[in-house]
């Protein structure tokens, strides 16, 4: 379950040093040299991204840049719907069952479906692919999502069944993760078997997708081409242009220029004086990523009174304002927007000068330290934000800034961690497992708690996550995740603040763009299309 990049998988790396570089560029008029139309031919689309790619290979690819390449090149066998909403819906798989005990299941595979080489795909590349992520030297960060598979079966070409060591409520929802198992040609992983293919796949692609990597350019650009004959009809554009661009400044003067046509992750300052430029869209889609503090139940902060009227002190319609604009609203629930049933697992409370006075009491004499991951606008002014509002109360909060690596370490060593720890981050599905057993699961044992950078979490919340997991029917699953939810809300070892939606800078000919609910920063390109 460890992720290897920064605690949000890289996400939103506007430098803070360019907003006002950005603000200027983004005040532009209509008159724009671009005319929000691109340079470039109709048939080509041209996207950026903020880093490079470690890798190509869809199994070992854990952060969020990677997804508009790699969500174009392969597919699962589910897919949350393009429609940005929690909805699970058919992709390489036209329909499946379970069985009663929630142990088998059995996916019913599409006769139409090839890869880029021409040949149909069968079960038995679905199970070589799901095999290979499982494999101990591939290495891959996702391997947990099949870690509880018994065994596999392929009666015949369309027929692939697999059988659970225990029943798993958020087993489909990892099947159908933007990061779960994707079908891989067999025959490549045949041919490079010698090193599982790591090497081949690092700089090509062997997928289903409506796309495949025509060439790439080390830290510069990946060029996509259209997949002839893909089984879910001819995508608009004949190809696909991926730049590598780190600074969100040149992004916005390329996109202006005509020479891309989408750009994402901008600062709202930016986003919302391009929604008054009658040459582009800002184009908003729901997202599960969400805004908040980790808190560290150990030190400074082990009163839980002292916890609690930290968390009733924030104006939280008042950072989110400030910090986000309308591109967020005010958390209400310990999980992401729409996780679990609206009404359960609440994480409010009524600000008020009580509650101030109270903290200005409880933290007399105490220092406490405030933590954000570097390199991101909006995360230090939501740390100062913060800060300023606890300062009001006469709290003393210092902030310190945590490269994104080392926020793994602060668990290990939570003396030196900070007290508080401010995050943007988003699960891998849309199913509330993976929310509460990555970021609040107290007991680190077999991967659970890879997220709870703090040691925050209480076990009674684990054993409620647990029964969730092993529950078969929905009101039970629900009932666990939401007392989990309630448990961490009594112990205050996080404070939600907002949730987080998705914006994407467009050209103003562009449409049909699709989104999917748990992946960020990317787009559906197999409806996106030129007027």
């Amino acid at each position: 379950m460890k992720r290897g990049f920064s605690p949000q998988r890289r996400p939103y790396a506007a430098a803070a040093g360019l907003l006002t570089l950005t603000l200027t560029l983004a005040a532009c008029s209509g008159s724009s040299s671009g005319s929000g139309s691109g340079s470039g031919s109709d048939d080509e689309l041209r996207l950026a991204i903020s880093a490079e790619m470690p890798t190509l290979d869809p199994e070992t690819v854990y952060q969020v840049e990677g997804n508009q390449v790699l969500s174009a090149a392969y597919e699962g066998l589910l897919q949350y719907s393009p429609d940005s909403s929690d909805k699970i819906v058919p992709m390489l798989a036209e329909s499946y069952d379970i069985s009663k005990d929630g142990l088998t299941y059995t996916f019913h595979l599409r006769d139409d479906v090839t890869f880029a080489g021409g040949r149909t795909m069968t079960s038995k590349d679905v199970q070589a692919s799901f095999e290979r992520l499982a494999e101990p030297k591939v290495e891959s960060q996702m391997a947990y999502m099949v870690a509880d598979v018994d065994g596999y079966q392929t009666p015949d070409a369309s027929t692939f069944v697999l059988d659970l060591k225990a029943p798993s409520s958020a087993f489909l929802s990892l099947v159908a993760s933007p990061f779960g198992p994707k079908v891989i040609d067999s025959d490549v992983l045949t041919k490079y078997q010698a090193d599982h293919a790591l090497g081949y796949l690092k700089e090509h692609t062997a997928g289903t997708g409506p796309y495949q990597l025509a060439s790439l350019t080390a830290g510069q650009e990946y060029d996509l081409k259209r997949t002839a004959g893909y089984w879910g009809g001819e995508p608009a554009f004949a190809s696909v242009s991926v730049k590598v661009i780190s600074d969100v400044a040149t992004q916005l003067l390329q996109l202006q220029g005509g020479d891309l046509d989408v750009v994402s992750a901008q600062p709202v300052a930016t986003l919302k004086q391009f929604a008054g430029n009658p040459d582009f869209q800002v184009v908003q889609f729901p997202t599960l990523q969400k805004a908040d503090l980790h808190v560290k139940t150990t030190g400074t902060l082990s009163d839980p009174k002292l916890r609690e009227a930290l968390r009733d002190s924030i104006d939280r319609s008042s950072l989110v304002s400030r910090v986000w604009g309308d591109y967020a609203k005010v958390s209400t629930q310990m999980y992401p927007a729409g996780m679990v049933p609206e009404g359960t697992s609440t994480d409010t409370w009524q600000t008020s000068t009580g509650a101030s006075t109270t903290l200005a009491t409880l933290a007399k004499g105490k220092k406490i330290t405030l933590g954000y991951i570097a390199g991101n606008t909006a995360d230090k002014q939501a740390a100062e934000g913060l800060q300023a509002q606890w300062a009001s109360a006469g709290v003393d909060v210092e902030l310190t800034v945590v490269q994104g690596n080392d926020v793994y370490g602060l668990s290990s060593s939570l003396s030196t961690a900070p007290d508080l720890l401010f995050e943007k981050a988003y699960p891998d599905s849309a199913h509330p497992d993976t929310w509460a057993r990555l970021f609040w699961y107290s007991d680190p044992a077999k991967g659970n708690g890879a997220l709870n950078y703090l040691g925050g979490g209480t076990k009674a919340a684990d054993a409620a996550i647990d029964a969730g997991a092993a529950a078969t029917d929905q009101a039970t699953i629900d009932a666990d995740y939401a007392q989990a939810g309630d448990d961490i809300h009594a112990d205050v070892s996080y404070i939600t603040l907002a949730d987080i939606q998705d914006a994407f800078i467009m050209s103003k000919d562009l449409t049909g763009a699709g989104h999917w609910l748990p992946e960020p920063m990317t787009l559906d390109l197999r409806t996106l299309k030129r007027n």
